[in-house]
């Protein structure tokens, strides 16, 4: 992960605390996104060059210190619905057949039991394909800042390998900053 001092200007007397390489994106493009705590402010980074593409992608999202009152990480998988829901009601649909196809028409019995399967499949993806969720917000008083979210963009991002260095620091990190008590204070 390249130093966040390579490409973002420090106010006078704001001090580097601590960078993490704490996320990674997939959509809207692919990043690596550093985290990093100053002495008045809390940064979310990231600059791609791609070697087909001379555009430069950058990601810059900043909060005072001072203005933040928790932080917050959700990881997690949730279930599909829709191929739940679409299996059942295919399940469903292939009962009925089935049992109107019992009445003498092969082609009926054939297409519920076909729905059947097709139901039990959809319905098994649903419990193996599942989504992943993952948000990283800060917290102030009237807002909530999801990184990497604006206001018509939500980025597919996952926990990158310093995420739980994160956790595990962060919020100590940013009150003793807010109190006063590791460099200066804000």
């Amino acid at each position: 992960m390249a130093d966040i001092r390579n490409f973002i200007g420090f106010a006078q007397n704001e001090t580097l605390i601590k960078e993490y390489d704490g996320l990674r994106m997939y959509y809207p493009v692919r990043a690596k996104i550093g985290l990093a705590a100053t002495s008045k402010r809390f940064i979310a980074y990231s600059t791609v060059k791609s070697f087909f593409d001379i555009r430069t992608e950058s990601l810059y999202q900043q909060v005072n210190i001072s203005d933040i009152r928790g932080i917050g990480v959700v990881q997690s998988k949730r279930y599909r619905t829709i191929p739940f829901v679409l299996g059942f009601i295919l399940m469903l649909a292939g009962i009925l057949l089935a049992v109107f196809g019992l009445a003498g028409n092969i082609f009926l019995e054939a297409a519920g039991v076909a729905c059947v399967v097709a139901g039990i499949i959809l319905i098994l993806i649903g419990f193996l394909w599942k989504k992943n969720l993952f948000r990283f917000e800060i917290w102030g008083n009237a807002w909530i800042l999801s990184l990497g979210e604006f206001d018509t963009i939500r980025p597919k991002t996952i926990a990158g390998p310093d995420l739980l260095k994160v956790v595990e620091e962060l919020g100590a990190i940013i009150i003793e900053i807010q109190e006063g008590t590791l460099y200066g204070g804000a």
